[in-house]
């Protein structure tokens, strides 16, 4: 009876752990997938779990069937799957994300997916159902807002948006930059108001608002009153140095094309009309180039000085003598005949005398 017992409560402890192990993957299997990180402030996030209902204020994880309710100011949701959705509040919407597609039900509020993948993403509303489309696979960037009262405004960045109303076989397709108002499910205006449909989280890696100067104080007038009464410096001059231009390469010309500006309107399905070539002008750039070039200064004329009075000058005595002229023949008879009387008697006296 022992054994008996024994055996049975064996068993009955395997079929308990069983039964454990079993709940056990159930609830990690019915356990919603998780869609994204929200961060906000007056936020809320309730989440049905397999263990009751979950609720969570910012920042918390949204799953799949999580209701989130923004009172005021924004939010910022990150997605797993690449992207982020910013959120404007008053805001209260429902995310569902089933086979790899997130389908966000938006009650009332404003809110500005952009998404980098290329995973299917719907906004549905009472009245119309919003679907991003992607254009040559760029990023898809739209803001749909959702008042109270029924009034809604599209506003599609990049990518168009195609809307499409629920109790209507009709879609419509917003292009790229277009923006549309719509109210109770059908088109108010083509041109909406862009200021009041954006919604853009504030990033920390923005700049700060610059702040206004302070008014001048008593000293600062005192200071600049006295300034002025001082002369002010002259200006200081820069010495630049005059450098030629670069001269065009005589192979390679310059040319400039003039034409009328490109036109672009999103509002319009086909493309604006080519400019027409009569209007189209081409200019060639065309350098002179001088045989010669000079470079340097040119100093200018020097103005003639008065010159002094010439005065004669003294002529300085020469030490050499001339050379005394040779006698002639004539001379040389008298002077003979001369000392013939001066040896007779008499004295000699004249040129030819010697003494």
């Amino acid at each position: 009876m022992a054994t008996w017992t024994k055996i049975c409560a064996t068993a009955l402890l395997a079929i308990v752990a069983a039964l454990s192990i079993r709940e056990g993957h159930i609830s990690a299997q019915d356990f919603p997938a998780i869609v994204g990180r929200i961060e906000g402030n007056d936020l809320e996030v309730v989440t049905t779990t397999p263990s009751g209902i979950e609720t969570d204020a910012a920042p918390t994880v949204v799953a799949s069937g999580s209701d989130v309710t923004l009172r005021s100011g924004r939010a910022l949701l990150l997605l797993n799957a690449g992207g982020e959705i910013s959120i404007c509040g008053p805001a209260h919407f429902k995310l569902i994300k089933s086979s790899g597609a997130v389908t966000m039900a938006l009650d009332y509020g404003r809110v500005h997916p952009s998404l980098e993948t290329p995973d299917g993403f719907t906004i549905y509303t009472p009245t119309i159902v919003a679907t991003p489309i992607a254009i040559s696979g760029g990023l898809r960037d739209m803001t749909v807002g959702l008042r109270q009262d029924g009034e809604m405004c599209v506003l599609a960045a990049h990518g168009a948006m195609r809307v499409e109303p629920q109790f209507s076989d009709q879609s419509m397709i917003v292009p790229q930059g277009g923006t549309v108002s719509l109210a109770g499910g059908q088109i108010d205006s083509l041109h909406a108001d862009v200021s009041a449909c954006s919604c853009d989280y504030p990033r920390a890696h923005m700049d700060p608002p610059r702040s206004a100067p302070p008014p001048h104080s008593q000293a600062d007038r005192d200071f600049g009153a006295l300034a002025s009464l001082t002369p002010p410096l002259p200006p200081k001059r820069n010495r630049t140095e005059s450098t030629a231009p670069p001269s065009a390469s005589a192979g390679e010309p310059v040319y400039t094309v003039v034409m009328p500006p490109l036109s672009f309107d999103a509002n319009s399905p086909e493309p604006p009309p080519d400019p027409a070539p009569e209007t189209i002008l081409l200019v060639r750039e065309v350098r002179l180039r001088p045989s010669v070039v000079f470079h340097g200064h040119v100093d200018p004329a020097p103005s003639p000085a008065a010159e002094p009075p010439a005065t004669p000058a003294a002529r300085a005595p020469s030490d050499d003598r001339l050379p005394e002229s040779q006698p002639s023949f004539l001379d040389r008879v008298k002077n003979f005949f001369r000392r013939l009387t001066s040896s007779s008697g008499g004295p000699c006296a004249g040129a030819g005398c010697n003494s």
